[in-house]
């Protein structure tokens, strides 16, 4: 099976300093991959590099069979990206916001109508979509943002931090809209703090630590490395980082 993201010896250097250094990995169809590590890891530049936002140093990414470097705009079509602070025009309603989306990825008002249409049940942000952003709450934002990803099928989700900002009820509709959209055949890369939501959702876990990958795995698999009892991935995170 191809996989839905694979990044080959990947290295993100900023001057003298390695942000990334030779990184590989496959993010298989279908899976649910969380990736996790201290601050300055580098999760938010590989995260960064997945998305085309950051060009590597060296190395080669692949989202979706496309070379990320050589025909961008066909690998870009084919996710949705989130990213750790919600990015939304201050000055444009939610839905103004929502079209503009839809627009840059072709998509008609029609369809984007019927989208919308769908995805309302995702979060009751309906009451708000006619404000000015401006006047949004981070985790309103956050919504947004979301909902924006989602809004032409993508394939593949990339999301930093996807939770911050979001109230309890909000972070069990996150969790849910993840569940689901693997179950219908989508994958998921998702970089977080919160360990705790990692290890609810994700199928595989991968922990980095200086711009590598320090082990992953199933929550088990993570467990058998650590040569643990029934650990909670806080346990293993501190056990296997240590």
């Amino acid at each position: 099976m191809q996989a839905a993201i694979s990044l080959t010896n990947v290295t993100k250097k900023f001057g003298t300093m390695v942000a990334v250094d030779n990184l590989s990995l496959e993010i298989k169809t279908g899976e649910l991959y969380g990736f996790i590590g201290p601050n300055g890891s580098g999760k938010t530049t590989t995260i960064k590099m997945m998305t085309g936002l950051y060009r590597p140093t060296s190395g080669t990414v692949m989202v979706s069979g496309f070379d990320l470097a050589k025909t961008p705009e066909k690998a870009k079509a084919t996710f949705g990206y989130i990213p750790d602070e919600p990015f939304v025009y201050e000055r444009m309603s939610g839905r103004e916001f929502l079209y503009l989306v839809g627009a840059l990825y072709r998509l008609s008002k029609e369809k984007v109508t019927a989208r919308l249409e769908e995805l309302k049940h995702v979060f009751p942000v309906e009451g708000i979509w006619d404000e000015y952003a401006e006047n949004y709450s981070r985790g309103n934002k956050q919504k947004l943002t979301i909902l924006a990803a989602l809004l032409h099928n993508p394939k593949i989700l990339v999301i930093d931090e996807p939770i911050v900002g979001l109230d309890p009820e909000s972070t069990q509709s996150a969790k849910k809209i993840l569940q689901d959209f693997v179950a219908r055949g989508g994958t998921v890369f998702v970089a977080t703090h919160t360990l705790s939501f990692a290890q609810d959702v994700c199928t595989k876990i991968g922990i980095l630590k200086n711009g590598r990958v320090l082990v992953e795995g199933t929550l088990e698999e993570l467990r058998h490395k650590a040569r643990g009892e029934a650990q909670s991935l806080e346990e293993l995170y501190l056990t296997l980082t240590h």
